[in-house]
C-alpha cells in the first residue's frame, strides 16, 4: 500500500531532493541502495483535474465522466 507523507524540497548538491521519515523507510522495509517509486501530483488541481477529466470515461469506450464539482478530484 502506498504511503503519503509530507515533505519540504531540499538542496542536495546541484539537485533538490526530499527527506523520506524512518517511519516510512521501516514500514516498508527498505534499506539504503533500494529502488523505489515515488509519484509527484500535480500542484495546480484545476490543470490535474482537467487531465483526469480527459481520461475518466475512456475504458470500454464509454461516455465520458461529468463532474458534479469542480473543486473535488
Amino acid at each position: 500500500m502506498a504511503e503519503v507523507f509530507e515533505a519540504k524540497l531540499r538542496r542536495i548538491g546541484n539537485s533538490l531532493g526530499i527527506i523520506i521519515p524512518r517511519e516510512v523507510i521501516q514500514a516498508g522495509g527498505y534499506d539504503k541502495g533500494d529502488t523505489i517509486h515515488v509519484a509527484i501530483p500535480y500542484s495546480n488541481l484545476a490543470e490535474r483535474n482537467k487531465l483526469l477529466l480527459a481520461i475518466a470515461g475512456k475504458y470500454k469506450e464509454k461516455e465520458p465522466f461529468v463532474r458534479d464539482k469542480e473543486d473535488r478530484f
